[in-house]
């Protein structure tokens, strides 16, 4: 009896141990940035994004950092808010409505309206910070418009950051973002 209750309370005491050693996640989102410039008066189709697609392995919650020699450091106490494709998806799609004329975006959720839109599909190549202490974007957006050729841009967008430390990280990446809202939306005028 005496046994039984010291192993339960050395369990015991062990699992408290664990579940207070274990240190506190930090969580990151991605911030909306102003334009470079005001809004330039544009005209002609609504401009939908229809779909971010990022480079295998990055649609994730933790922060994913590229080290020397092909590695990659996954930060599991270092978490981006939601899976990193929804943020930047969220992101981009404001940014750019705040570089367009008002009306001219439909944001994610908004009722389509009929007839004919611009459709905006982004995938991204490279979009990660390290080894260096900068943030690089490296994707290609592409304009779908029914009866029309695609237009295809590519962008490549570099940010310098501090360190490669996540709260650095995260607002290169928000800066990555608002640079290449800025690159549609001049590409859409």
């Amino acid at each position: 009896m005496i046994l039984r209750r010291a192993v339960l309370l050395l369990t015991l005491l062990l699992a408290g141990c664990g579940f207070f050693s274990k240190s506190q996640s930090k969580f990151y989102s991605l911030d909306r940035l102003p334009p470079a410039a005001p809004p330039v008066a544009t005209r002609g189709l609504p401009v939908a994004i229809d779909g971010v697609e990022l480079p295998p392995g990055l649609d994730r919650r933790e922060i994913v950092v590229r080290l020397a020699n092909q590695q990659l450091q996954v930060r599991s106490n270092e978490q981006w808010s939601a899976s990193l494709q929804p943020l930047v998806l969220h992101t981009l799609a404001y940014d750019v409505a705040d570089r367009l004329p008002e009306g001219m975006v439909i944001l994610p959720g908004a009722t389509r309206p009929s007839g004919a839109l611009r459709a905006i599909d982004v995938v991204f190549e490279d979009f990660m910070a390290g080894p260096d202490a900068k943030v690089v974007l490296d994707g290609r957006w592409i304009v779908r418009v029914s009866g029309q050729p695609d237009v295809t841009h590519h962008e490549r967008i570099s940010i310098d950051i501090a360190s490669l430390d996540s709260a650095n990280v995260a607002s290169g990446t928000s800066q990555a973002v608002a640079a290449f809202a800025d690159r549609i939306a001049a590409g859409l005028r």
